[in-house]
């Protein structure tokens, strides 16, 4: 069998995809890599293996990856350091002999799309393709919970939501689709060898259509505002939020750990149409359709967005 590698672990994205794959056999052998071993202290085991590694530090890395067959390559936050990060893991994948790579991309990669994560992303899938590795893309698009709890339900008490999407469409997935995705690619990856998954939920929506959809769920009326760029990051700077990322900000009030510019160019990227984008990609890897907005939002409104568990065992 296989041995799989898990890169960044102790995270949210990690910690899911590990528990499907340990619910579908609990012998799995894993290496599980994260900056902060300690936290996954409690899962090692005679198949699994806790390795510190930190993208800071290529050598920590390389020494992590040994032994492993297969490689869950979760990408990087740090938007200045986030294209040296991963092309030190594909370098330390290729001295491993890893044979196949799993990369969670972003939705809508392509030439030309303003979102500074877009391009940072596209930039690692020409690394990928260029190192010879085996690859499998997952172009994860916006996350359902991030739409409800960190967009719409902040709004909520004041009436308007305003962002620089203008009336761009997309369509939010549920990380659950996101994390089954994942694991099925990394339990069969001959199946899904040199693909490129676009992973979207059910259905296009703009921000009009979800202030809507917000309004009934929270029981309050909730207006959808356009706002420019300028005005967009503006409000970020009157809130604290810091232009530039910087892994030892403190978090937000509501628990992310996120920079105004790598978020308003994702806005700007939506508002000009490079997140209209549906698939049936969910349903073709993993067999079930995916969650609706509507869905996640009823299920997660009440719960702060660091704190949602997941539903997968």
């Amino acid at each position: 069998m296989s041995r799989i590698i898990i890169s960044g672990a102790s995270g949210d994205l990690g910690r899911r995809v590990t528990g499907l794959l340990l619910a579908a056999d609990p012998d799995r052998e894993l290496i599980l890599t994260t900056r902060t071993p300690e936290k996954l202290a409690h899962l090692k085991s005679d198949t699994i293996q806790i390795r510190h590694s930190d993208y800071q530090y290529p050598n920590t890395v390389r020494d992590a990856y040994e032994g492993g067959d297969i490689l869950f390559l979760i990408s990087g936050l740090n938007l200045g350091r986030r294209v040296s990060e991963h092309r030190g893991a594909i370098e330390a994948a290729l001295h491993a002999g890893v044979g196949h790579v799993v990369y969670t991309s972003v939705g809508g990669v392509q030439p030309g799309n303003p979102a500074l994560s877009a391009i940072d992303h596209c930039q690692t899938e020409a690394d990928m393709r260029e190192s010879g590795l085996k690859y499998t893309f997952l172009r994860n698009h916006l996350y359902a919970e991030i739409v409800s709890n960190i967009l719409v339900a902040p709004a909520v008490p004041g009436g308007v939501l305003s962002q620089a999407t203008g009336d761009g469409y997309f369509a939010p997935v549920a990380k659950d689709d996101v994390a089954r995705c994942a694991a099925a690619c990394l339990m069969a990856p001959d199946l899904h060898t040199g693909r490129v998954y676009e992973i979207t939920g059910p259905e296009l929506l703009n921000f009009y259509q979800i202030a809507a959809m917000a309004s009934e769920i929270h029981a309050a009326p909730l207006e959808y505002r356009p706002v420019t760029e300028h005005q967009r990051l503006e409000f970020f700077d009157a809130v604290g939020i810091p232009r530039t990322y910087d892994p030892n900000m403190p978090p937000s009030p509501d628990g992310h750990l996120w920079a105004s510019d790598e978020l308003v160019s994702a806005e700007v990227g939506l508002a000009e149409g490079f997140q209209a984008l549906m698939s049936q990609h969910v349903k073709q890897i993993t067999g079930r359709d995916p969650e609706p907005l509507r869905s996640v939002m009823d299920r997660v409104r009440e719960v702060r967005y660091d704190k949602i568990d997941a539903t997968v065992a």
